[in-house]
């Protein structure tokens, strides 16, 4: 299965259940509930994202459509790794800086795992390793976050463990380039 097709359960949801936020990471269903939005009634599926606490509430017939999907498996993270770790190349055209950081935003908003890696690996490329701007370091940090936490949970391992697998894999990457 490819990363960037990670499939969609087609089951009802139920409480309790973790799903993956394109944008905010594993989340977990806390309620089902009618809302009556312009005199129709809707079912809607309340989130809360996992280490954040923040409160997410979505259409349930829409879920497909913002893209909730389940948590990766095993063999999509040891795909996802595969692709963080493969030589960066340098970039063809070099863009002003605050070109650069507005596309990468626009990527990650994307939602596509496919987009999240490929943001990681820019930044990693672009700054040499480690980000010296603070917008570049947020963006990083944003990219990575989300993926961490999801892997942390498939996997049961500390979330710091994650992030510190995904971005030592990136910048490995850049020094595999260099060589």
């Amino acid at each position: 299965m490819s990363v960037a097709a990670a499939s969609v359960d087609t089951t009802v949801p139920k409480v309790g259940d973790v799903l993956t936020h394109p944008v905010h990471g594993p989340v977990r269903i806390v309620s089902l509930c009618t809302r009556t939005v312009r005199d129709t009634e809707r079912e809607y599926v309340d989130l809360v994202v996992i280490d954040d606490e923040m409160r997410i509430s979505v259409p349930a017939d829409g879920k497909d459509v913002i893209g909730l999907r389940p948590l990766l498996g095993e063999s999509e993270i040891v795909e996802m790794i595969a692709q963080l770790a493969e030589p960066i190349p340098a970039p063809e055209k070099k863009a002003s800086w605050a070109h650069r950081i507005k596309s990468l935003q626009m990527q990650l908003q994307t939602g596509r795992l496919t987009d999240r890696v490929e943001v990681i690996r820019s930044i990693v490329r672009d700054s040499g390793g480690t980000p010296s701007s603070l917008a570049e370091r947020n963006l990083l940090r944003q990219a990575i976050d989300p993926l961490a936490s999801e892997i942390a949970i498939a996997r049961g391992v500390p979330r710091e463990g994650a992030q510190e697998l995904l971005q030592s894999t990136a910048e490995n990457a850049l020094e595999a380039d260099a060589a």
